[in-house]
Order: C-alpha cells, then structure tokens, then sequence
C-alpha cells in the first residue's frame, strides 16, 4: 500500500505544482438547563422543520455552494442541526459560570455516538462514553432550530460594532467567516435561502483580516479560500508534532490543501512542504532497507550520522523546545529510562559530533518539533544542539549562502 502512494504521488504533486466553533448567546437559565439535560440518544429524533424559501438563491451564492462541494466536504443538504453542551466556562469579568455550546451538522447518528461536521470543517465524533477534556463533564446533545440561530446569530453581528482587523478572527462566537460560510450552506441545503443570503451578504461586507477592506462580492470566494487554507495549514503543522500521524497522512494532507486552493498562500506553503515530504518519505524507505548495526557497535562517525538522521523524529509538542522529546521527560523533564531523544544523545557525545553537526545545519527536513505556526527542521536542531555542546550563543545566517556560513562556523566551533 505505501508503494503504491509513493508510485502515485509525483505525477499528482507535480500536477498540483503546475496549476469555531461559537458560544451561544446567554440563553435564560430554565431554558439553557432544559437543553442541557438533552441526551446522545434523543438526539437527531425530533422531527426536522422547514420554513418555505422565501426566494431563490442567487447565481453568486450557488456558484460559492458548488465550489465548496468540490472540496471534498460533506455535502450539507437536509442535514440536522445539532447543539451540544461542553461543559461550563468560567466568563469574564464578572467570573461567573456559563454554559459553552458548540454547534454542528449530524452525518451518522447511533445510540452510542454521532459523526458530525463542525463549523471549522473537520469531521468529528462525540461518544456517548467520552467527556470534555476541559469541564470533564459529559457531553448532551439537542437538534437546534438552523433558521432560527442564524436570525439571531446576525442580529448580534449587526447589533454590535463592526470587527475589524484580525480580531474578527479571534471571535469564538460567530466572527469566522468560514464558520458563517458553513452555515450559509447549512441553510442553503435545508431551503432557508433567505437566511443563507443574508449570511453571504454579511460576509461580504466584512472586512477581510489581510487588508482591513470589505472582501465584496467578488472577492468573497477568494478570501475564503484563503482562510480555509490557512487553517488546514495550521492543522497539519500541529499534525507533525504527532508521531502517531504518519508522514504519508501529512503528505496527502498538503496535497489535499494545494489541489483544493491552488490560489491560496496556503498553497504554495504546501506544495513545497509536500516536495521536501516526499523526499524524506523516499529517504525512509531506503533508510528501511539498510542493515544497520545497533548504535553501540558503530563507530563513532556512523553514530552521529545515525543520530543526526533520527532527528527527523525528535519529537514535542510545540516548536518552543526540542528538549521536550517524551524520551527527554517531555515538558516536566522527569526523568525516563532510555538513553533519551537523539538530541540529547548528540549533546552527550559533545565536539567529537560538532563536525557533522555543522555539516547539517542546512538540512530542511522536517521534525516532530511542530505547532501550528511552526515545524523545527533538522538544520536548525543541529544548530541548538551545537550551541549546547559549545554556548556561545551565536546564530550563523544559514538560509543566505550554507556553505559560507558552514565555514565560518567550522572557524568559529573547530579553528578550522
């Protein structure tokens, strides 16, 4: 199987190389615990209520709905509209305990659990079994009146004053623009035209976050592509920090982003993070096929080598440290049995590595040292890891001309 993604692979990547969710507004109290005490198993089983469309759906608004049912999402017609309860979150300034929602659209419904799709395009399951991992409270599920929530959902964004800036981006309630767009779609698909053209209205005279301007009706397909992208980037960045996550589901994650945004910076981002995966994939393989001593029966060069590749999965959960590795203790540095993470074993071998260590500065491949701003390559772990065998502190520009920067650090490190 991973043959044949491989074999498949170049001709698609250079096929590609060429062309929130929302808190609810305070509900009264009798009504929010009436919703609350809504079960997994009474979920879905209302019966669904339509309102007759008050209009056709404009060419504009169906041209954004094709193209968003070419992105490889659930096609959102007729699907129910669910509510479910979080838990509760302590609401500032007055500290207080309010209840937190979050709203989706039922795929698969069973006694035990429901495959959704979020307002933040990720397809999830909630169990009955499971728990919120911040309230630790069970989660309670209610089908939720569609029409009705995007009425006052708009009443809000209009009520309040206009967001601009990149804040709007920050507003867990109803400011995304892809959430609103998901919803519009929602409506759409249910026959509400009226409310889904309101929404792409609103959302056309919101002011994207790059620019500070109104998107307009133009450019509204644009802009969404653009932050559909970004967030997907986010994601499979934060994908890498996962060692469960196998650099073949990374791979066709960014593939998946360059073919359904090719216009989009997100884009070009992943066309050439997909390059340098594929060869780190192709590098793995051979690595595979190779008959490797264990690492105390080597010599001391091929142990560097070997360690220096095994960088590759130096692992944390974010991209503020490398020495995070669970082999190194992880955030709380407890200590573990083992010999720890390939970085800290370079660090043990101290200056008889920084030879190699140089030569490596410039190496691009990927870590597991990621979030979703960042990955860490090998290159700039080799760098830390120097600095840590000798703390001198300084930082050679690598990314300007390798080769020059290698001899002046091997000047610098070795006084050669």
């Amino acid at each position: 199987m991973r043959c044949m993604l491989l074999s498949a692979i170049p001709g698609l990547f250079f096929l590609l190389a060429a062309c929130a969710d929302q808190k609810e507004p305070d509900a009264p109290v009798q009504q929010r615990d009436l919703e609350s005490d809504a079960s997994l198993a009474n979920a879905g089983k209302i019966p669904e209520q339509k309102v007759q469309a008050e209009r056709s759906i404009s060419a504009h608004s169906r041209a954004l709905f094709d193209w968003f049912d070419t992105l490889g999402v659930p096609v959102l017609n007729d699907r129910k509209y669910l509510q479910i309860y979080l838990g509760h979150y302590n609401a500032l300034p007055d500290n207080q305990l309010k209840p937190n929602y979050t709203y989706v659209f039922l795929l698969e419904s069973t006694e035990t659990e429901k495959k959704v799709y979020t307002l933040d395009m990720r397809n999830s399951t909630y169990s009955r079994e499971d728990t919120d991992m911040f309230s630790g409270e069970s989660y309670r599920y209610k089908e939720f009146d569609l029409r009705a929530d995007v009425i006052e959902r708009l009443k809000e964004l209009r009520t309040n004053h206009p967001q601009i800036g990149h804040l709007r981006k920050f507003d867990s309630r109803t400011g995304d623009p892809v959430a609103l767009f998901i919803l519009a779609r929602g409506c759409y698909g249910s026959g509400f035209n009226q409310q889904a053209e309101d929404l792409i209205r609103y959302l056309s005279e919101m002011p994207d976050f790059r620019t500070g301007k109104p998107v307009g009706k133009e450019g509204l397909k644009k802009s969404l592509s653009e932050d559909m992208a970004l967030s997907f980037m986010q994601s499979t960045r934060q994908g890498f920090s996962d060692s469960k996550v196998t650099r073949e589901a990374l791979l066709r994650q960014l593939l998946d982003i360059a073919k359904h945004y090719p216009e989009s910076t997100g884009a070009v981002e992943a066309r050439k993070s997909a390059e340098i995966l594929f060869r780190m994939i192709r590098e793995d393989e051979a690595h595979s096929q190779k008959k490797l001593r264990p690492l105390e029966e080597m010599t001391v060069r091929e142990q560097v080598v070997e360690l220096i590749y095994q960088l590759r999965d130096q692992n944390a959960e974010s991209s503020f440290s490398i020495f995070t590795d669970p082999r190194d203790g992880g955030m709380m540095h407890q200590k573990v049995p083992g010999k720890g993470s390939p970085a800290t074993q370079l660090i043990e071998m101290g200056e008889v590595a920084l030879e190699q260590l140089i030569e490596a500065v410039d190496d691009d491949s990927f870590t597991r040292c990621a979030d979703s701003h960042s990955i860490i390559r090998v290159g700039e772990c080799c760098q830390t890891i120097i600095d840590r065998i000798q703390p001198t502190g300084r930082r050679f520009d690598i990314v300007g001309n390798p080769q020059q920067a290698k001899a002046a650090m091997k000047v610098w490190y070795l006084g050669n």
